[in-house]
């Protein structure tokens, strides 16, 4: 008995870990939205410089989870639990990536003017990633299935912002041209950070379960 009871401090342990790891993920994603708001290249590049943090976080995490699962045997939703934590840990690396590329393109916007429109769209961008993030993170610490499932429904906006970089803005000079591209690249890393949190949301969905994917209810047609 009481074996169990020290497994299942770790695993609370493991998670406390992984809900720092979060939070540490959403500050680079408000970092981030910070520095291309203003095209700060200082702000930028003390956000690459730092993207080791969430490497280590996921080392930890995946060596602890890797011993919980040697030491103990968990089985049912211990063992999916410790999956879905190194999991979601990997995501959240992967989304700091996404922002280490995201900063690494505001250094080569330095010169551009950026218009409003741009301004506009690619901050609700940030914006509805950050709190698809925290929603996930949030479903994975309550084990709430159906605050999962809302994820990939406030996806669907995110999509289509992304969109309308590559179909509504066009430019004629060169400069424009560039300026686009660029754009278009940050735009899609959002996506992508989008993307992760939706990954994390579905992950909740099979730790509680046992089941790998869900289909989330219709909307009401009336």
């Amino acid at each position: 008995m009481e074996v169990r009871k020290t497994f299942h401090q770790q695993l609370d342990e493991l998670y406390i870990e992984l809900l720092k790891m979060a939070n540490t993920a959403l500050d680079v994603i408000e970092q981030t939205r910070d520095a291309f708001s203003t095209l700060d290249a200082t702000k930028a590049g003390n956000i690459i410089e730092g993207d080791d943090v969430l490497d280590e976080f996921l080392v930890r995490i995946e060596e602890t989870a890797i011993e919980l699962l040697a030491r103990q045997a968990p089985v049912a939703i211990d063992l999916r639990s410790i999956i879905v934590i190194m999991w979601s840990a990997q995501h959240l690396e992967r989304l700091g990536d996404n922002c280490v590329n995201i900063n690494k393109a505001i250094c080569n916007l330095q010169g551009y003017t950026i218009s409003p429109w741009i301004h506009e769209n690619m901050d609700e961008m940030f914006q509805r990633s950050e709190q698809m993030l925290v929603t996930s993170v949030e479903s994975l610490k309550e084990r709430d299935t159906s605050k999962a499932e809302v994820v990939p429904k406030m996806d669907d906006t995110v999509d289509r912002l992304n969109r309308t970089f590559l179909t509504s803005y066009k430019g004629e000079s060169e400069e424009e041209l560039e300026l686009i591209i660029r754009v278009v690249m940050i735009a899609r890393f959002i996506e992508r950070i989008a993307d992760h949190a939706v990954d994390i949301a579905e992950n909740v969905h099979y730790m509680v379960t046992g089941e790998f994917a869900w289909n989330p209810p219709e909307e009401p047609t009336t």
